[in-house]
C-alpha cells in the first residue's frame, strides 16, 4: 500500500499527473454540467419569449371582441404568426384552434433538447385524456366504443389504444385493458355495479394515470424541481376543480374521496380528505383558508351569489390563479424549463380564449357577455 502511494504521489511519476488530470476533469464536469443544461434551454426559451402569448392579454383580446362576424375574426387572427385558420364554421374553427395548440407542442418538442421530448410526448397523452374518458364511458353505457375517436387523438400511444379498444368485443375490454397495462384503479371502475359507478370518479382515475406518467417522466439535469412543482401545483388545481363540481352536485365525503388524484403542493392527502367533508361549495372554499388558492375563490364567493348559478365562475377563478402560479414557476426556474412550462400553459389558455370569442361572435353575443368568460393575465 505504501509503495502504491509513493508511486501515485511521486512528482516524477506519470501516474500522479494522471490522477491530477482526472481530479481536475471530474471537478470541471461537476461545474460545467449545470451550465450545459442552461445552454440547451437558451435557444428555446428565447424563441418562446419572442413568440409570446398575446391572447392572455386583455388589451389584445379586446380587438377581437369588437368584431362583428366570424370572417373578420379569421382574417385578423391569420395576421398573427403561426395562425392559419381556413374554416368558417364555428365548430371547425375551434377544432383548428385545438390543432394549433398541438402544433405548438410539436414545435416546442422539436426546438428543445432531446431529453425534453418524453415530457412533451406524455403531455400529448394528457391532452388525449378526455378521449379515453369518453371511450370508457361509451363502453360502460353503450357496450360500444366509437371507432372514430382514435381519429381525434394527438398522441400515437393513445391513438393506438383507442383503435384497439374500439375493435374489441365488450366482454373482452377488461382483459385488453389489463394487457395494455392500465392500473387497477381504472379497471375496477369499469367493472363496478351501475349504481356504484361515478363518471367523476372515472375522470379522476384517468387524470391520475396521465399525471402519474408525467410525474415519472425524466427531464434534463437541474429541471426536476421545476417539473415537480409544476405537477404538484397541477394536482392541487385539478383536485380543487373536481371537488368544486362534486360539492355543487351535493356529493358526500365518501364519493368525493374517489375523485382524489395524488398529494399536491399545498394539499396533502389529509387536507384533501378534509375538503371532502365540506357541506357545500362555500364550505369547501372556506376550508381552503390558509392556502394560496383561498383568496381567488373567496373573492368570487363574496360576489352576489344569486348571480352564480353554476360552478364555472369558481373553476375559471382557479384557472386564472393557475396562470399566476405558472408565471412564478417560470421566474424561479428561468434558466431551465420554467419559461417552457409557462409558454405551454399560457398557450392552452390562449386557445381557450380564442375558442370562446369565436363562439360568442358566431352567436351574436355582445362583448360584455363574452369578456367575463375570458382568462387574462392582467387580472392575476
Amino acid at each position: 500500500m505504501i509503495i502504491i502511494l509513493d508511486v501515485l504521489f511521486n512528482p516524477n511519476s506519470p501516474y500522479m499527473w494522471l490522477l491530477i488530470i482526472g481530479i481536475i476533469a471530474g471537478a470541471l464536469a461537476i461545474i460545467i454540467r449545470p451550465f450545459a443544461t442552461f445552454a440547451k434551454f437558451a435557444y428555446p426559451n428565447a424563441k418562446f419569449e419572442s413568440i409570446g402569448n398575446p391572447f392572455v392579454k386583455e388589451t389584445n383580446l379586446q380587438r377581437y371582441l369588437d368584431l362583428s362576424d366570424l370572417q373578420q375574426f379569421i382574417d385578423q387572427l391569420n395576421t398573427q404568426k403561426d395562425y392559419n385558420i381556413s374554416e368558417t364554421i364555428t365548430s371547425r374553427i375551434q377544432t383548428e384552434l385545438d390543432h394549433q395548440f398541438v402544433n405548438t407542442i410539436h414545435m416546442m418538442k422539436q426546438d428543445s433538447t432531446k431529453k425534453m421530448q418524453p415530457f412533451y410526448d406524455t403531455y400529448l397523452e394528457l391532452i388525449d385524456a378526455n378521449l379515453l374518458k369518453t371511450a370508457l364511458k361509451q363502453h360502460i353505457t353503450e357496450n360500444h366504443i366509437d371507432e372514430n375517436l382514435s381519429d381525434h387523438a394527438v398522441s400515437s400511444a393513445i391513438k393506438k389504444h383507442l383503435l384497439i379498444l374500439s375493435k374489441t368485443d365488450s366482454e373482452e375490454i377488461l382483459a385488453v385493458l389489463n394487457q395494455l397495462q392500465y392500473p387497477d384503479y381504472i379497471t375496477s371502475l369499469i367493472t363496478a355495479e351501475e349504481k356504484k359507478f361515478s363518471s367523476f370518479a372515472l375522470d379522476a382515475a384517468v387524470d391520475t394515470l396521465f399525471i402519474t406518467q408525467l410525474k415519472n417522466t425524466k427531464v434534463p439535469y437541474k429541471c426536476t424541481e421545476a417539473k415537480d412543482v409544476f405537477i404538484k401545483r397541477m394536482i392541487d388545481i385539478r383536485t380543487i376543480k373536481h371537488l368544486l363540481r362534486a360539492k355543487h352536485l351535493s356529493y358526500d365525503a365518501d364519493h368525493c374521496e374517489q375523485l382524489l388524484i395524488d398529494e399536491g403542493y399545498e394539499l396533502a392527502f389529509w387536507k384533501q380528505k378534509d375538503l371532502c367533508t365540506a357541506e357545500n361549495t362555500a364550505d369547501l372554499i372556506n376550508k381552503l383558508e390558509g392556502t394560496q388558492y383561498y383568496t381567488s375563490l373567496k373573492n368570487k364567493l363574496d360576489q352576489d351569489t344569486s348571480k352564480i348559478g353554476s360552478v364555472q365562475p369558481y373553476t375559471d377563478a382557479i384557472d386564472l390563479f393557475w396562470l399566476h402560479l405558472v408565471k412564478n414557476i417560470s421566474t424561479a426556474h428561468y434558466s431551465t424549463m420554467g419559461p417552457s412550462l409557462r409558454f405551454l400553459e399560457y398557450k392552452q389558455i390562449e386557445i381557450r380564449n380564442l375558442k370562446i370569442i369565436a363562439k360568442g361572435i358566431a352567436e351574436k353575443m355582445p362583448s360584455t357577455l363574452i369578456s367575463p368568460l375570458l382568462i387574462t393575465e392582467e387580472t392575476t
